[in-house]
Parts: structure tokens; C-alpha cells; sequence
């Protein structure tokens, strides 16, 4: 049965592959806004290209400030000194 659904799911694939990058863009564009309303960066663009068959080029700038930057590293070496 895994395998049959496995089959199933890279049917599902190469049919909705062409639609990917729209797809892509949307969930980055969601997740870059919400980082722009936290404040963790100023503005951003993306643009994704396809270059063939499951393949693609992100291309994605953010404008920060120093001030984001510092905040942001400080929360990550925060976070993995707690796990520690």
C-alpha cells in the first residue's frame, strides 16, 4: 500500500509542479510579511524563476537595519544556549 500511495503522490507532483513557484512565492510572501510586522526586517523581494523541471531560482532581498541584525543573532544564540 506505501508504495501505490507513493506512486500516487508523484503523479500529484508532476502535475501541479508547473503551479509551484506561484505557490512557493505565496508562502515566502506570507512569511516575509510577517517578519516585516514583527519588525525583523524593514522590506523585501523575491522573485522565483523556474529553470526547469523541479527546479528553481529563489532570489530574495531584505532590507535590514544593523539594529534587526544584532536583535535577531542575539535571539539565536539566546535560543541555542537554552537547549544546551
Amino acid at each position: 500500500m506505501s508504495s501505490r500511495f507513493f506512486s500516487f503522490l508523484v503523479r500529484i507532483a508532476f502535475i501541479f509542479e508547473p503551479i509551484s513557484p506561484r505557490l512557493v512565492s505565496l508562502f515566502l510572501g506570507r512569511k516575509l510579511k510577517e517578519w516585516k510586522n514583527r519588525r525583523l526586517i524593514d522590506n523585501y523581494k523575491t522573485k522565483i524563476k523556474r529553470i526547469g523541471k523541479f527546479h528553481y531560482i529563489i532570489d530574495m532581498n531584505l532590507d535590514v537595519t544593523p539594529e534587526q541584525v544584532r536583535s535577531t543573532i542575539a535571539s539565536l544564540v539566546i535560543k541555542n544556549n537554552q537547549r544546551d
